[in-house]
């Protein structure tokens, strides 16, 4: 914001023949750039980058809740085993989509999907956005066909109270990889 300011005043000083004035200026930004590096302990000229978490992370209770959707009894040994391939993707995607982040999952997307949609946090207006939403409950669960496995997820904002179901499948693709369809 300040070379905005700075870039056009140089500009015009330069142009108007003022070269003393613009080393002066050249002098004055290398004296703060010089001192701003002494305060923070950087080398003068040093770009120092620190990591922004947009998106909140999930509690451990609210892993441990998700892990206990998942490992839910199972009647039908063909769900049950599809689940033990698929639920490390499921885990995955539902835990970022449960943090409001859709970052990383178009990997976990099947071919020829878009996954992307709005996310369950979308539907809380009065969950503070800062923390995740606990996956209060996976059920549903049906074979669509050898390779797919559909399931309905619960959503929940525990400060509000605010409840949210997404429908979701997965399919096994060739070479053995789940991935998200919807």
């Amino acid at each position: 914001m300040l070379s905005r300011i700075l870039v056009p005043l140089i500009a015009a000083l330069g142009l108007a023949g003022c070269a003393t004035t613009l080393q002066d200026v050249n002098q004055g930004l290398t004296g703060l750039n010089n001192t701003l590096a002494a305060v923070s302990g950087a080398p003068a000229g040093a770009l120092q980058t620190r990591p922004v978490s947009i998106a909140p992370q999930m509690s451990v209770e609210q892993q441990a809740s998700l892990l206990q959707a998942l490992q839910g009894q199972q009647g039908d040994k063909r769900i049950a085993a599809s689940l033990r391939e698929a639920s490390p993707t499921i885990k995955t995607v539902l835990e970022k989509r449960a943090c409001n982040s859709a970052a990383g999952t178009r990997v976990y997307t099947a071919p020829g999907r878009d996954f992307a949609g709005l996310l369950p946090m979308s539907y809380t207006p009065y969950h503070n956005k800062a923390a995740c939403l606990s996956v209060a409950r996976i059920h549903g669960w049906k074979m669509q066909a050898l390779n797919a496995l559909a399931f309905e997820v619960v959503y929940l904002a525990d400060d509000s109270g605010e409840t949210v179901k997404a429908d979701h499948e997965v399919v096994k693709q060739p070479d053995g990889a789940w991935l998200f369809s919807r």
